[in-house]
């Protein structure tokens, strides 16, 4: 069995006695507890290295049609559909989320908004956003 590493920050903040209640929730109605059921949710993964930002996102389902990035005033904007199938059956259990998402970054000035790419592939779809050189002194010969 695989394990994973989730981060749930606003239960760090929620009081003891509610955590221990979601945990018998848990144990009876499953992760969702008695809140209902849990909207259409994309996670994020945003990180930089020396010449780029990049945002990575989990869209297990979507088609590269269904995928729209706009960038304006130094916020990128990504917005995903998951579309549900035609002839989607009626289940015991469906646990399968469909919708439109959008998730907005934004993103700092020294950044060149003409090198925004994006790739989907696997269910990931993987944005690079590359940072501006640096201005260089330039030297300047007398003659």
């Amino acid at each position: 069995m695989a394990n994973a590493l989730t981060t749930n920050r606003l239960r760090d903040f929620l009081p003891g006695n509610w955590t221990d209640f979601d945990a018998l929730m848990e144990q009876f109605f499953g992760p969702q507890g008695v809140r209902g059921i849990q909207a259409y949710y994309v996670p994020a993964s945003v990180w930089e290295d020396e010449s780029s930002y990049h945002v990575e996102l989990d869209v297990p389902g979507v088609t590269r049609d269904a995928v729209e990035l706009t960038y304006e005033k130094g916020t990128l904007r990504i917005t995903t559909e998951r579309r549900a199938p035609e002839d989607r059956r009626a289940g015991l259990v469906d646990e399968r989320r469909y919708g439109k998402v959008t998730r907005s970054v934004t993103l700092p000035e020294s950044i060149d908004p003409d090198s925004i790419t994006a790739e989907l592939a696997h269910g990931v779809l993987h944005v690079t956003v590359a940072k501006k050189p640096e201005a260089q002194p330039k030297r300047i010969e007398v003659k």
